[in-house]
């Protein structure tokens, strides 16, 4: 009989916290998260402030416990990966037959772990009232596994790699709050959104390849007189 109440404790528990993050999240549509209060998100869900801090000390220790979570499942999803080893920069003749033009399973893993997170994704990820401090962890470990896939392909390690990384994950966050925020008519698979993505990955892929056995590559690639970038 105890430990059947405590096992309802417990649950009824994990409920509470659950009910508290949504109703914060949901706060954060309207205002920066560091500007709610406990006192108002407190009001808004209709409990004493006794009740949130029996879990959280404060706004600043909820909002950690939020992206810590989710910092761990993405970094379990990763994991979860079957390890490639890297193919190295192979000879632009054998790029034919040893490019992989299908869509990286880490890309899976991003948008899965979006599709999962959906509301808890979204508010962190808003330019407005979302954390910067969140996005930059994730900038660390989407260039971990960028890089990773890079090598995979094959691509060099050269000076154009450390912008289009930089550029990849701008996509990466792009597309997801594109993605999120659509309303349900206009919703994108995971499958149209990836492929989205992939298309920029298997350009790069081709254009180095290009560069490296078309005689013609530089000509055909430079700006117009007036269209000079300056």
């Amino acid at each position: 009989m105890n430990e059947t109440n405590g096992k309802l404790r417990m649950a009824k528990s994990e409920q509470t916290k659950a009910k508290i993050i949504d109703v914060f999240l949901g706060l954060t549509n309207k205002k920066k998260w560091d500007k709610i209060s406990v006192k108002e998100l407190c009001a808004t869900m209709g409990i004493t402030r006794g009740t949130f801090y029996q879990y959280y000390n404060d706004i600043y220790d909820l909002m950690e416990q939020i992206e810590d979570t989710l910092i761990t499942d993405l970094n379990h999803r990763y994991q979860l990966l079957p390890l490639k080893s890297p193919n190295g920069l192979f000879p632009p003749e054998l790029f034919d037959s040893k490019y992989d033009y299908s869509p990286p399973q880490e890309l899976f893993v991003w948008f899965d772990f979006c599709k999962n997170h959906q509301k808890a994704v979204s508010s962190l990820l808003d330019t407005k009232n979302g954390d910067a401090y969140f996005v930059k962890k994730l900038k660390v470990i989407l260039a971990q596994h960028i890089n990773h896939i890079m090598d995979y392909d094959g691509m060099p390690r050269d000076g154009l790699r450390e912008h289009f990384t930089k550029i990849f994950i701008e996509l990466h966050f792009m597309a997801a709050r594109t993605w999120l925020d659509s309303k349900e008519e206009d919703f994108l698979s995971i499958r149209e959104i990836i492929n989205l993505l992939n298309t920029m990955r298997v350009g790069a892929g081709f254009l180095s390849n290009k560069q490296m056995t078309s005689p013609d590559f530089e000509a055909k690639m430079k700006f117009p007189a007036d269209r000079e970038v300056l």
